[in-house]
């Protein structure tokens, strides 16, 4: 068979012009590998329960019109919200966050006003918005990526990542369909460990190299199909088997004791007196039954309302060196 060269020619002239287009990128391309801090929500997985559509007839309205004022759209255009942190432990007095913020849309996502007046950069064929060391950019109409820049540009560069978490993260989340928001947390440096578990267990000491590794925190559905239940579990992990598990299970107790004492908290009180515990091999875990969706979000929302204050979220690490001021951000 003969090949002509004007064939051989049209075809590397394709290929080429192919490889100079920039790659499409997922929400997964952003996300460090070897991740061991996250906060995500699905919610596509609450429209399909129906959770969502309660959420919306119950007190949590008036934070969420207060969400999609800071987002810039519709929350009816949001699918999932996922935040990935990383530690820089070099500094072990002061260790340093960086995290990027990833939103899925099932729409076209509009630009937030705030962010129109930030420097553009040409970087890899998008448009990178930065303001200080913060940046944004939207590589697909439905797919908005903001936070620290040293982690979203390289993706824009060509270096996507795979996204993959570590292996304790991937297997405390591992095999779980019916999970409709996780927050796992990374606690094996002693400061952010103090900041966290210090917090909920006051005073606790944890044998020497037995403390605990990860602390877990999901909604869940519970139940029948016919029968579907919302519900709370926490898990705090360990690395190995040991008498830091004791540790942990009498703090845990304490803690759930403590709120079912509290007169602020007399709507939970039912719920944490059915409350189940476990140990599941390195895992303390704790399960409440919040009950019917119903009566469950309108709970769950009653208990989440007061978090949505004027105020700000308390940092547990040292944020890092100050950049030049910026726009307001909108809060996680």
């Amino acid at each position: 068979m003969r090949i002509h060269a004007p064939a051989l020619c049209l075809l590397a002239t394709t290929l080429l012009a192919q490889e100079a287009q920039p790659k499409p990128l997922t929400a997964r391309s952003f996300l460090p590998d070897e991740h061991r801090m996250a906060v995500h929500a699905d919610i596509v997985a609450m429209r399909d329960r129906g959770i969502w559509d309660e959420l919306q007839a119950s007190v949590m309205k008036l934070a969420f019109k207060q969400m999609e004022k800071e987002l810039g759209f519709p929350l009816a255009s949001l699918d999932r919200v996922t935040m990935v942190g990383e530690i820089d432990g070099a500094d072990a007095e002061r260790p340093r966050t960086r995290e990027v913020l990833v939103l899925e849309g099932n729409t076209d996502l509009a630009m937030h006003d705030r962010v129109r007046g930030w420097e553009v950069f040409d970087v890899g064929g998008r448009d990178l918005r930065r303001s200080g060391n913060r940046c944004w950019v939207q590589p697909d109409p439905k797919l908005q990526v903001q936070g620290d820049e040293s982690l979203v540009r390289p993706v824009l560069e060509g270096k996507p990542r795979a996204g993959m978490p570590c292996a304790d993260v991937m297997s405390l989340l591992s095999g779980r369909k019916d999970q409709l928001a996780w927050f796992v947390f990374d606690v094996t440096h002693p400061k952010l460990r103090q900041g966290s578990l210090g917090q909920l267990f006051p005073g606790v000491e944890w044998p020497a190299g037995d403390a605990p590794t990860f602390v877990c925190l999901r909604v869940v559905m519970l139940g029948e199909d016919d029968d579907p239940h919302l519900g709370f579990e926490a898990v705090v992990r360990h690395a190995k088997e040991g008498d830091g598990l004791a540790v942990t299970e009498k703090a845990a107790d304490e803690f759930v004791a403590r709120l079912r004492d509290d007169p602020k908290l007399r709507l939970l009180k039912p719920v944490l007196a059915k409350a189940e515990k476990k140990r599941d091999r390195t895992d303390v875990v704790y399960r409440a039954d919040f009950g019917r969706a119903r009566d469950a979000v309108g709970l769950a929302a009653t208990l989440v309302l007061p978090m949505f204050s004027v105020g700000e979220a308390t940092e547990i690490a040292t944020p890092a060196a100050a950049a030049p001021a910026a726009p307001a951000e909108p809060k996680k």
